[in-house]
């Protein structure tokens, strides 16, 4: 679906359907009033008696078929003082998602009826072209037919309708930087949803380098036995029993000028498959184990949408690593009790071999503080069940000793409606990863296990060195649909919270460190 800007000058305002938003209890002419006085017989619709603006309310106010708008569509945000953009955004994810089940080829959105919602616009324009985009999202891309019946047509467009003879830039670039996070999440959940058979280490590599092509990104990518010999052990422990070779991927955003600039760094954990390895896991449900790349998709993801928006010059230089590999129980695969020696010289002891992405990121780790000196370095990682437990499906947990950081990730969040939460790294529990024959055994115990795998990477990471790491393991996969996850399965989780997080100048600011988490 296109995002288009139409005004009143010219031949004015058309589309099949207009959708204004309204509180409960409120007048919805007050909402709209130039979109009133164009379809005057709205003021003489019945309908009107039927709409109470509360939470999920939809009316559709019809006209003649003639007319440039011959539908509205009164869409309910519930009481004013509850209102927020979570709300938003899931009204605005069920009329289009309703628009689409009627046929609705082409949609318009009365700005004017934004500007009435007391929330900036500029904020409401870029989410309600994100949602507006989600909500329609699809996985069908292994069907061999498509039952037009059961997946109708998305509509043509959105048609951003301003009373303004002249379009305001500023509301322009929110529209397009919507469209760019949108295309960054649908990518990361194609990604996700796709089939290990599909979805290998090789075509997250390809994928990297198509988008490195399409964007001016540079792109390296290291082979398997580049990584062995690079020495990478831990990345190579958990690839070793796969047919597929694992991928080191390396994408880099540097706009002219910022050359000599310390990147920020962000690593994605890429297991395009993880039966658990020799540590295998329970059949039930192990088909959702494809998507356990979705840090690695949330990195491409973004990269996707800087590619697509319209100010990535101004973002700084950024890098992304995706360490990608498949994790199975072949005949060369690690065995408990393993010693590996990492790409930092600190070993190992593999108590478990399902717990690889901490394995496979802490290389990871290593490369960004050999090859750069990060402003920040950040992983993003489905790793942990213990953090499901912790937090629920829908909870990501944020992992920092950096105020700074910490800070800039809660505000993105708050914007995204991402659920975050701060959880600890606590030094006493450093004593669980204690090996009796290695620098550090891969697992602690069983209680507080979000925190042991968090306390792992950190003692891959140098003093001095702002680091966060994400466990996205609730939400970054989805077992039941919802408006703005209208699939089960992968969600995209990170690519928004990261791209809001690049806005913020205090994601950048000098080091901050508390010693009590």
């Amino acid at each position: 679906m296109d995002i288009h800007f139409q005004n009143p000058s010219g031949e004015g305002w058309r589309a099949d359907c207009a959708l204004v938003f309204v509180f409960e209890k409120e007048r919805p002419a007050s909402f709209a009033p130039l979109l009133w006085e164009l379809c005057p017989w709205l003021e003489s619709s019945p309908a009107l008696r039927d709409f109470t603006g509360r939470k999920d309310d939809l009316t559709l106010v019809y006209g003649l078929p003639e007319l440039p708008i011959s539908r509205v569509i009164l869409v309910g945000l519930g009481k004013k003082d509850a209102f927020s953009l979570s709300v938003f955004r899931i009204a605005v994810a069920k009329a289009v998602h309703y628009c689409r089940g009627r046929g609705f080829a082409t949609l318009g959105l009365p700005v004017e009826a934004l500007d009435a919602l007391l929330l900036n616009r500029g904020i409401l324009i870029r989410e309600a072209v994100v949602a507006s985009k989600l909500c329609l999202y699809r996985c069908d891309t292994y069907r061999s037919a498509k039952d037009e019946n059961e997946t109708p047509p998305d509509p043509r467009w959105l048609g951003l309708l301003f009373a303004e003879e002249h379009i305001p830039e500023e509301s322009q670039q929110a529209a397009r930087q919507g469209e760019a996070e949108a295309a960054g999440v649908a990518l990361a959940r194609e990604l996700s949803n796709g089939p290990a058979n599909h979805i290998t280490p090789a075509v997250l590599a390809e994928e990297a380098q198509r988008l490195g092509k399409a964007h001016g990104f540079a792109c390296t990518v290291l082979s398997g036995e580049e990584i062995r010999r690079l020495g990478m052990g831990a990345l190579w422990a958990v690839a070793r029993g796969a047919r597929q070779e694992p991928r080191f991927i390396v994408l880099e955003h540097c706009p002219k000028g910022r050359e000599k600039e310390n990147p920020l760094v962000l690593a994605g954990k890429g297991v395009t498959f993880d039966t658990g390895g020799i540590s295998l896991k329970p059949a039930a449900k192990m088909h959702e184990m494809k998507g356990d790349m979705g840090g690695a998709a949330a990195v491409l993801g973004l990269f996707a949408a800087i590619g697509a928006m319209p100010k990535a010059d101004a973002l700084p230089r950024i890098v992304g690593l995706v360490a990608a590999a498949e994790n199975m129980p072949g005949s060369d695969a690690s065995r408990p009790g393993d010693v590996v020696a990492t790409l930092s010289g600190k070993t190992v002891e593999i108590l478990n071999t399902d717990a690889e992405g901490r394995l496979i990121l802490c290389d990871a780790l290593t490369y960004a503080q050999q090859h750069w000196s990060p402003v920040a370095l950040i992983d993003v990682a489905t790793l942990t069940g213990a953090c499901v437990v912790a937090l629920g499906d829908h909870g990501s947990g944020l992992f920092t000793q950096d105020k700074g950081l910490r800070s800039a990730f809660m505000d993105a969040a708050a914007l995204t409606g991402d659920l975050l939460w701060p959880m600890p790294l606590w030094d006493e529990y450093d004593a669980n990863l204690k090996s009796d024959i290695a620098d550090v055994a891969n697992i602690g115990a069983r209680e507080g296990g979000a925190i042991n795998a968090a306390l792992f990477l950190r003692r891959f990471v140098e003093k001095g060195v702002r680091w966060v790491h994400l466990d996205i393991a609730g939400p970054g996969y989805v077992v039941k649909a919802s408006p703005l996850h209208p699939v089960p399965g992968g969600t995209g989780a990170g690519v928004r919270l990261l791209c809001r997080f690049l806005e913020n100048p205090a994601a950048f600011a000098d080091e901050q460190q508390e010693g009590i988490c």
